[in-house]
Parts: structure tokens; C-alpha cells; sequence
């Protein structure tokens, strides 16, 4: 579990695509398919392709990509 990008004003992108994680996952949720070099979540540190995301702001994704 990591804490996020961090904030970010409205408008601005965070360089990342997300995906849902696919049919028959055991957590539906959303996945990071793929990530701006040099945007603000590669440059995080924190976040991979293939990381699952649960929640933003502690709202929970699981079960919304179904």
C-alpha cells in the first residue's frame, strides 16, 4: 500500500493510463497500464505498471470496474 501522487490542481494529468484489471480477477479494481516518463506519478517513485489501484482519496475502486 502506498499513499499517492500527492496533490494535484484541477486540470492537471498525472501521466499515467489505467485499465480494469480484466474478467475473473480476484479484486476487480483498476490497474496502471502505462506511465508518462516524466510525469507526476513515474516521478513519485511509488507506482508501477501493473500496480493495482483500490482507492483515490479514499474512495474505494474495488468492484467498479465490473
Amino acid at each position: 500500500q502506498y499513499e499517492g501522487v500527492g496533490p494535484k490542481l484541477m486540470g492537471d494529468i498525472l501521466g499515467m493510463v489505467i485499465v480494469e484489471s480484466g474478467w475473473g480477477s480476484m479484486l476487480p479494481t483498476v490497474v496502471i497500464a502505462n506511465m508518462a516518463q516524466s510525469g507526476p506519478a513515474a516521478r513519485c517513485g511509488q507506482l508501477n505498471i501493473g500496480d493495482q489501484i483500490i482507492a483515490i482519496n479514499g474512495i474505494s475502486l474495488v468492484g467498479l470496474a465490473s
